[in-house]
């Protein structure tokens, strides 16, 4: 593998900003270079770079507000993203497609926890993020279709929530680690006495920092892997026990914590297996939640 052949989709994203970390030399593109969701522009990007290896992290992504504000533009730009990238792709030569998907493909309601891979498509995923969840699910079932029919060796991963250090302006599409610290920084420079969250407190959920999931991909390039496989930390924690957590991580612990009931929850728990991923990648270290945070408090 030469790190001149790697195409990465998403540069500037939290994952994709990772990535390049891990292969200076690799070639990365942002929205403001391709429209992926433009099937002239993505035949373009193809014939310029002429990659061998494509990792595609770019993705319409947003917290839960955003995706219930904006479902249609949820699907659509991810399915549109999606296609066009694996078709172009595979007339380009592509060898190696490693598409990133999310946990939120899941059901939202099962009888078994953590969600092996195997339970994938067993059920609706959860209303809050239902369309970006298809689009997901949609990819994964296109690269199995493409190996099924153009006997290509395409792969996909499934990873729970993510955080970074990386695209740190806080939005309503931002996910819970970063709305979380921002609110813990605002308060601390508002002078407040506390924060606010949404739903209860009682939603249980895995966050993995963006630099695992990409080493892990270097891993698999590396070491030419194929599965398909969830992508983990084992911690499952409630979103109350996060939040001491961010509390303690940032030296803010006289901060109270007051939940706005009348938001919902959201999906209740979601938290998956990586037990196939053990089996693949050995003795593998995940960043501690708590170091993590801290972290991206740092560069706030």
């Amino acid at each position: 593998m030469k790190e001149e052949e790697i195409l990465i989709t998403g540069g500037a994203g939290q994952v994709g900003s990772e990535l390049r970390l891990l292969f200076p030399n690799a070639t990365s593109v942002t929205r403001e270079d391709f429209d992926l969701r433009i099937e002239e522009e993505v035949q373009q990007m193809f014939k310029e770079k002429r990659p061998k290896i494509v990792i595609h992290t770019a993705a319409k992504v947003g917290g839960m507000k955003d995706n219930m504000d904006y479902p249609a533009s949820y699907l659509e730009d991810n399915t549109l993203m999606n296609t066009l990238l694996l078709k172009y792709a595979r007339r380009a030569g592509v060898e190696r497609f490693i598409a990133i998907l999310s946990s939120c493909i899941y059901p939202d309601t099962v009888d078994h926890y953590p969600l092996s891979e195997s339970v994938s498509l067993s059920g609706p995923p959860a209303p809050a993020n239902f369309f970006y969840a298809y689009s997901k699910r949609l990819m994964a079932i296109q690269i199995d279709a493409y190996n099924t029919q153009y006997k290509t060796k395409y792969n996909y991963v499934i990873p729970c929530n993510l955080y970074g250090t990386h695209n740190k302006e806080y939005s309503t599409r931002s996910h819970f680690p970063l709305a979380l610290l921002t609110k813990i920084k605002n308060a601390v420079e508002n002078k407040e006495d506390h924060i606010v969250l949404f739903g209860d407190g009682t939603p249980l959920r895995q966050f993995m920092h963006c630099r695992d999931l990409a080493q892990v991909l270097k891993i698999m390039i590396t070491q030419k892997i194929y599965d398909n496989f969830n992508i983990a930390t084992e911690e499952s924690l409630s979103i109350e026990d996060i939040a001491k957590m961010g509390l303690e991580a940032t030296g803010n612990t006289h901060l109270k914590i007051r939940y706005d009931k009348s938001k919902s929850n959201g999906q209740y728990r979601k938290d998956i297996s990586i037990k196939k991923m053990k089996s693949i990648i050995k003795n593998y270290n995940f960043i501690p939640l708590m170091d993590g945070m801290k972290e991206v408090y740092e560069t706030l």
